[in-house]
């Protein structure tokens, strides 16, 4: 007799199994031009995903536009996870599932909303390979990695907020240009 528990078990594992379910739809209900374009671009996709990743090379780039089937393996033996990216197969084909869905509701609101809300598409939150950093002082630092990249020189802000030393500078050279204008003024009115 099965336990309770072995049960709940095979009853998580099929609902996982559900949630972690790619979209699915039939290939022949798309054109041809539009799945060779598909693949095209999860072709191009890959190894720009996989340049973010060390050794920086593709081993595996191929897509089959007849099945809408994809492989993308990575220089390190690692297959990226192309469905958190645009311009993916996986992206085209959950747009496309969205597409069938807002379709099969035959003009129900609600049911057209769910369908693009509850199933959303591409780069929802995809894995950052290598990092930003903006910085507002130029320092020197040992645990910054070579895949930093800094997007703000010394002095540059990312907000409005300044502190002392930049107020004072901006402060100064808006008074060297009243200066300035002062002198040319009074020159211009001895004349």
């Amino acid at each position: 007799m099965p336990s309770f528990r072995g049960m709940f078990v095979a009853t998580a594992a099929i609902l996982i199994g559900i949630a972690n379910a790619d979209y699915y739809i039939e290939p022949s209900s798309v054109p041809r031009s539009t799945r060779e374009s598909w693949c095209s671009d999860e072709k191009t996709t890959c190894p720009i995903i996989c340049q973010q990743m060390e050794p920086r090379t593709t081993l595996v780039n191929d897509c089959d536009a007849d099945e809408l089937t994809y492989g993308c393996l990575c220089g390190n033996n690692k297959r990226p996870n192309v469905s958190e990216y645009s311009l993916t197969l996986p992206y085209f084909i959950c747009q496309e599932w969205g597409n069938q869905c807002v379709k099969a509701c035959k003009g129900a609101n609600q049911c057209a909303a769910d369908c693009r809300e509850k199933n959303r598409c591409g780069a929802s939150n995809p894995k950052k390979y290598n990092t930003t950093s903006t910085s507002t002082e130029a320092t020197a630092s040992q645990t910054d990695s070579s895949d930093t990249i800094y997007t703000n020189g010394p002095g540059g802000s990312v907000s409005g907020s300044h502190n002392g030393a930049t107020a004072a500078l901006e402060a100064g050279s808006k008074y060297s240009l009243v200066l300035v204008l002062t002198a040319m003024f009074a020159g211009f009115a001895m004349l």
